[in-house]
This record gives structure tokens, sequence and C-alpha cells, in this order.
């Protein structure tokens, strides 16, 4: 049965996205992750005791560079282990250094090692595909050659990331995803995350026609007023049924 989240706004108070995230029904909050830590309206020391305060459904989403993620990992095992989370989604981007034709390898190098410590702790992980904004795990080859690699790896796919419905389905033949990201977007724009109907991508094929009997997590990834994210939820649930 799929499962509808959304995304916890790190600028508003953390009872209030819990609020919102119960009253309309949805199953799970994304919780931003970088560099500098969870990211919410609290002050550092209180961010991870909110959530374990409010104890609503929530899955960790960390946005680190190639070069951020291994010193990273020792630091999520231990916020997963408190939130007794066993799944983590890892956005990895490359902006320290220059992409090169061995970048990916690198990237799948740190993630079978990653995956390692992550398995250890019983902690299953996903990992996201990027836009043409930060072009690393984005084309379908380097989706392949890190899955090849990481056949444990699960897939988390951004439709607002796509080049094309064709770029979508070679990724998803290549790893069906268990987790979506959703948002609208216009294809001429490298990188945007829009209500739904807000852009021009065509939900009903994409659910009708490529990920037909999809089974996973949704995740809502729109930040925008509340009317729009309910909206949003409002569609995809009309086009799953």
């Amino acid at each position: 049965m799929v499962k509808i989240g959304c995304t916890a706004r790190f600028n508003n108070l953390y009872e209030e996205e819990v609020d919102f995230a119960e009253k309309n029904n949805f199953k799970l909050m994304q919780v931003w992750y970088d560099k500098d830590g969870i990211r919410n309206h609290e002050s550092e020391e209180n961010r991870l005791e909110k959530i374990i305060h409010y104890g609503f459904p929530t899955i960790i989403h960390a946005l680190l560079d190639i070069n951020e993620i291994e010193q990273h990992t020792l630091n999520l095992v231990k916020i997963l282990n408190r939130l007794n989370h066993k799944e983590l989604i890892i956005h990895p981007i490359c902006r320290s250094e220059a992409i090169g034709e061995n970048t990916i390898y690198k990237l799948s190098n740190i993630i079978q090692r990653t995956l390692e410590l992550l398995n250890n702790n019983g902690i299953t992980l996903y990992l996201e595909n990027n836009s043409k904004l930060d072009p690393i795990f984005s084309t379908s080859k380097e989706i392949e050659i890190v899955f090849t690699n990481n056949p444990d790896l699960e897939f988390l796919v951004d439709i607002a990331h796509i080049y094309s419905y064709e770029h979508l389905k070679e990724m998803v033949s290549i790893k069906t995803p268990k987790i979506l990201h959703i948002a609208d977007k216009h294809f001429n724009i490298i990188h945007e995350h829009l209500p739904i109907g807000y852009g021009e991508i065509n939900f009903k094929y994409i659910f009708d026609k490529v990920l037909c009997n999809y089974d996973g997590k949704i995740i809502l990834e729109i930040v925008k007023e509340n009317s729009d994210i309910i909206k949003s939820k409002d569609i995809i649930v009309s086009l799953l049924k």
C-alpha cells in the first residue's frame, strides 16, 4: 500500500509541521540533514529531541557532497539508532571537486563502504538521482554503474529531476524505486520543485505507463503553501486509485 509523506519545512516550527501532517493524513515526514546536521526551526541542541518527543514517523534525507558522505555516516547511524530508524536517504552531490568520467566510480566506492556500515546496523540505504543542476548519479549510465556495483542499494527516484519520460523509463528499468520524490517542473528549466499542476509533468502517464502498480512510499517535495501541498496530495491520491 502506498504511503504518502510530506517534507518538514525547516523554516516552520516542528510541532506545526507535525500538526499539519497529522491533520492531512500524511503517513510520514521527511527531515532534512546536511553538513550542519538536522535542519529545522529549533536550536541545534533541540532538533533531534523535538523529533523524538512528537513521535511522528520520519525519514532522514541527507544532502551530502561526495566528500562528506563517509565523515557523516557514523553521526547518521547514531541519529538513526536514537530514532529507531531502519531507512536512510542520501542525496549525493559533488561541488567540492570537478566532475569527471571517473567521479561516478568514486561515488560508487564510497557508497559501497557506507552500505557496509549501514547494513551492519540494519539500516537500508536509498540513493537519490540528481537533476542536471548536480550532474552526478544523474544519467542512466551512471545509475547503472552504481547499482551494478551495489546490488543491496535501494533507489529513490525524484520525478522532478528527470530529463524526459524516456530518461525515467531507463532509470526504473535498472532498479525499481521503492521511494519517490514528487513535485512538478518544466522540462526546459534545470531544477524546480513546483506543486502538482504548476508544471508540465504528466503524472497520469507516469503512474499508468511507467510506474504502474507502484506500491512504495511517496514523499511530496513541495514546500509552498499548505493549500498547495494538500491539493498536490489529492491529485496524486486520485491518480493512484
